[in-house]
Formats: C-alpha cells, sequence, structure tokens
C-alpha cells in the first residue's frame, strides 16, 4: 500500500487500473494498492460477514441522515481517532456494550433501594434494563434503569418488595443505538 502526496495526477482517484492497481480515498488522502484477489467461492462465514458490514453500512447511512445524531458522531470518532463520523457509526454497529460492575450494597429487598450499573459502549450505551428473579426463576421485578450523572452510570430503583432476596438473580442488559445487547448475570449474596 503506498499514500500518494502532492501529485496533481493521481490526487482524488478512486478506482481500478489495469488488473492490479487500485485507488481509493480515505481521509483526505489517495490510497494505492495492490487489486484484491479472489480465490474460490466465499465460505459461509464470509458471505455472513460480507451481510453484517452491508448491515453496519446501511445502519451508519441512516444515522448520517439525523443532523442531531451525526454530530454525536462526529464527535466521538474526532476523539477516538475515526476518519469521520460515518466510519464511527460503522464501528458502533460491530461493538456491543460492556457492563463493567453492578453494586447492590444498598438494595436490602425494599421499595426504592438502589442498584447501581456500570455500562459503556464505544459510542453511548441507549438503555439499560434490569430484570430481578427469584432463586427457583421466579420473576420478581424488571423495569429501565435511569442514567446517573454520566454516560456510563446507571441506577435503578427497586418497585418491589422482596424480602427474601439472598440467592437472587439480577439479570443487567445494555443495548447501543444499533440495538447490539449484552447481558451479565449477579446472584445476591
Amino acid at each position: 500500500m503506498a499514500i500518494v502526496k502532492k501529485n496533481l495526477v493521481t490526487t482524488g482517484l478512486s478506482g481500478k487500473l489495469g488488473k492490479d492497481l487500485v485507488f481509493r480515498q480515505n481521509g483526505g488522502q489517495t490510497i494505492l494498492s495492490s487489486a484484491p484477489r479472489r480465490s474460490g467461492e466465499s465460505t459461509s462465514g464470509q458471505i455472513a460477514q460480507q451481510d453484517r458490514f452491508k448491515k453496519a453500512t446501511q445502519f451508519a447511512k441512516v444515522q448520517m441522515k439525523i443532523p442531531d445524531v451525526k454530530e454525536e458522531y462526529k464527535q466521538i470518532a474526532k476523539e477516538k481517532g475515526f476518519p469521520s463520523a460515518y466510519n464511527m457509526a460503522v464501528a458502533d454497529y460491530f461493538h456491543s456494550p460492556e457492563i463493567g460492575d453492578l453494586n447492590v450494597s444498598n438494595y436490602h429487598g425494599e421499595v426504592g433501594d438502589k442498584l447501581e450499573i456500570i455500562a459503556f459502549d464505544n459510542f453511548k450505551v441507549e438503555h439499560v434494563e434490569i430484570e430481578i428473579y427469584h432463586n427457583d426463576g421466579s420473576l420478581v421485578e424488571k423495569g429501565l434503569a435511569s442514567k446517573n450523572g454520566s454516560d456510563f452510570e446507571w441506577e435503578y430503583a427497586a418497585t418491589v418488595a422482596n424480602t427474601e432476596y439472598t440467592g437472587d438473580k439480577i439479570v443487567v442488559k445494555a443495548f447501543d443505538y444499533p440495538g447490539n445487547e449484552t447481558d451479565k448475570e449477579f446472584v445476591l449474596g
């Protein structure tokens, strides 16, 4: 791969030249590389990845048509060193949110008790859901957490009394804007 600098003939070129060379544009630079070669038919894994990439680019195109969202992607792209808001949106599609920690120290099975969640994403977390189950698998309650200060701090206030919560399971689900979901389970001690 070669990067073309200050060449009046090739600057801004894109496309294939003969069978061996490809010019493309990336971040305002002209890139020259050898043409890709296909060897046989695509595997099912390659086809699945191509389909995922197609969906990622469709997602990014839609996001770029929403001025406020495009500006947010542009800001994060600049902070993280991505060449454009579009590239950041494509990357967001491929990256699921992460759940860092759940603080249950203020949960004692009473209505209003707080659960504090750390959830983050390469762009941002869209929402966080909480589900609490008895140790027999029956649902105690579920609901949405709310942001608590920063983009990665979330808080959930219990809505159901749960006097026998030892051994109960809390399921935290974090969702990002493309709809990626990450689940993490915690058992109350």
